[in-house]
C-alpha cells in the first residue's frame, strides 16, 4: 500500500521511538516540504501555527480505513500504524525526498510539539509578511503568539532559518 501520510507517521515512530501527536505529525510534515520534499499540503495560520485540513482529513481517513489508530488521550492525538494492518506501508516519493524526510525527522525528533508550533509559526510568518529584519520576524512572531513564547525561545526558532535557506 502507497501512502506518503502512512509512511511518515511509520517513520516519525521509527525514528523517535514513540508515534507522533497530530501537532507534531503537522509540523513535521511542514518543516518536510520547506525542505523540498513535496507532498502537495497548503497551509493556512491557525491556532497552533500552520495548519493542513487536507492533512488533517487525510489522518482521519487512514484511521477508518483501518491503516493507522488515532488514541485519543489527554496528551494528544497520537497516530500509529494499526497492527492488524498487515501489508507493507509504502511511499511513492522519490528516494532524495524520502532521505530528506528522514533528515527532518531525525533532526527535530527531539523538539516538543511546542517547539516545532514556535519553529513553523516563525518560518510562516516569515514567508507571509514584509518581514526582512530578524526584529521584524521576532515582532511578527510575537503579534501571532502573543507571549506565549519568551525572546530565548523565539531566538533559537530563528538559528533554524538557515537549515530552510532563510536568511535574516
Amino acid at each position: 500500500m502507497k501512502n506518503n501520510t502512512a509512511y511518515i507517521v511509520n517513520a516519525i515512530n521509527s525514528i523517535t521511538g514513540h508515534p507522533p501527536v497530530k501537532k507534531a505529525l503537522q509540523k513535521m510534515i511542514f518543516l518536510m516540504e520547506k525542505r523540498g520534499v513535496q507532498l502537495g499540503f497548503e497551509y493556512i495560520l491557525h491556532f497552533y501555527g500552520p495548519y493542513c485540513a487536507e492533512l488533517d482529513r487525510e489522518t482521519l481517513k487512514l484511521n477508518s480505513d483501518g491503516i493507522i489508530t488515532i488514541d485519543y488521550s489527554k496528551y494528544g492525538h497520537r497516530l500509529k500504524r494499526n497492527a492488524e494492518f498487515k501489508q507493507p506501508i509504502e511511499t511513492n516519493l522519490p528516494d532524495n525526498q524520502v532521505t530528506i524526510a528522514k533528515e527532518v525527522i531525525k533532526r527535530y525528533k527531539d523538539y516538543t510539539p511546542a517547539e516545532l508550533e514556535l519553529l513553523t509559526t516563525a518560518i510562516y510568518a516569515y514567508e507571509h509578511t514584509n518581514a526582512t529584519t530578524r526584529t521584524q520576524v521576532i515582532d511578527n512572531i510575537k503579534k501571532i503568539k502573543g507571549e506565549k513564547f519568551s525572546n530565548e525561545e523565539i531566538t533559537k526558532a530563528l538559528s533554524e532559518f538557515p537549515y530552510f535557506g532563510i536568511e535574516v
